[in-house]
């Protein structure tokens, strides 16, 4: 009994050391152990997986996880590359604009077309920029690129009007923004003038752009103030009726003479007076007059204001499309890129970009773009 027990516990011993060396040994092992009589002893052994067809699936299971753990190192490589490029791309797409090397229309053009990012930032961020650029065309000493840079201000400055009028927690009105802006533009234009014997192409182009801003910035003051308007015209309606009923009812003394008098003529308003107005004689024997009470006057003079904004916005607008005609060539294709702009239908964000655009040409054109 003790020599089955000494050789069963060396025949485990020798059983763990095969297991743990090679598969090509076991049946020899076992085939002398039955030849000596010894008990065969089998014992699982955790630490090692089992031998034969699963540990030949263990080795391939390995070589398969070492397989996909490159793959995946790759992947990541890949991905990571990738990653880096889009994160790059993402910076590049904060700047406001972008210049691909040719226009995307499939035109023959040379001129290239520009790209602009949708996000609207705050009406603080175009003001920094307008006062930016409008400090460096201050410093320019070519008036013609003095005035492109002027027209570059221009446009952020409508910027930070169209944010102000598009974000809600803005309290201030874009109204004084863009009335400041209209006279910057009239400046600007002073700096080339397109009826100079002596204007160029590209000055005739650029006081296209300047018309077009203008005239769309006065009917976007008088779209801001037009409902103040409609109310002013009401009032003033009914006051000039019950003033002619007045003036033509019979005074004591006069008879019927008074009832076949000329009414009176509507008087001269001044925008900038005050206090009560008085006209000049109404009738053929000049011994009338009509006497305005302040709050009437003061209103029609707002109502001429608001009016007249409109007025000088289609007038300008007139004044562009005739001069376009000239540079018909440069704003054919402009319109073909960015979409024409149109009198009563175009938005500020149009019109930003339909500027800024034919900006970048005339910069290109003159060499302004290193």
């Amino acid at each position: 009994m003790e020599a089955r027990k000494g050789g069963a516990g060396g025949a485990f011993s020798l059983h763990i050391r095969v297991r743990r060396a090679a598969e090509r040994r076991p049946t020899q092992s076992t085939q002398s152990r039955k030849a000596d009589g010894q008990p065969v002893v089998s014992l699982p052994c955790p630490a090692e997986p089992a031998v034969g067809k699963e540990g030949g699936h263990s080795t391939q299971e390995r070589s398969t996880s070492n397989t996909n753990k490159r793959r995946g190192q790759q992947a990541g490589a890949h991905s990571g590359r990738a990653r880096s490029v889009f994160e790059k791309s993402s910076k590049g797409s904060d700047n406001q604009l972008a210049v691909p090397p040719l226009s995307s229309d499939g035109s023959k053009s040379l001129r290239s077309k520009l790209v602009f990012e949708d996000r609207i930032h705050s009406a603080d961020h175009y003001l920094q920029e307008a006062k930016k650029l409008k400090h460096n065309a201050d410093a320019l000493m070519d008036r013609f690129e003095k005035a492109v840079y002027y027209l570059d201000a221009v446009v952020s400055f409508i910027e930070c009007g169209n944010a102000l009028e598009k974000s809600a927690q803005e309290a201030k009105s874009p109204f004084p923004m863009y009335a400041e802006t209209v006279e910057l533009i009239k400046y600007t234009m002073k700096l080339k003038s397109y009826m100079a014997p002596d204007a160029t192409s590209a000055d005739k182009r650029l006081a296209v752009l300047c018309l077009r801003c203008q005239s769309l910035l006065y009917l976007r003051l008088f779209k801001l103030r037009k409902e103040s308007a409609l109310k002013y015209s009401k009032t003033l309606t009914e006051h000039l009726k019950n003033s002619l009923s007045n003036t033509q009812a019979p005074s004591p003394g006069m008879g019927s003479k008074a009832a076949g008098m000329p009414s009176p003529v509507s008087p001269k308003l001044s925008p900038g007076s005050a206090g009560s107005y008085s006209s000049g004689t109404a009738s053929t024997s000049g011994s009338s007059s009509v006497t305005i009470p302040q709050r009437i006057h003061q209103m029609a003079a707002s109502y001429v204001q608001v009016t007249s904004n409109f007025l000088f916005a289609t007038e300008v607008w007139d004044q562009a499309e005739q001069l376009s005609k000239e540079q018909k060539e440069f704003f054919t294709e402009l319109d073909k890129v960015m979409g024409p702009l149109i009198f009563n239908t175009s938005s500020m964000t149009e019109l930003v970009r339909f500027t800024r655009q034919g900006l970048h040409w005339l910069r290109l054109d003159a060499k302004l773009i290193p």
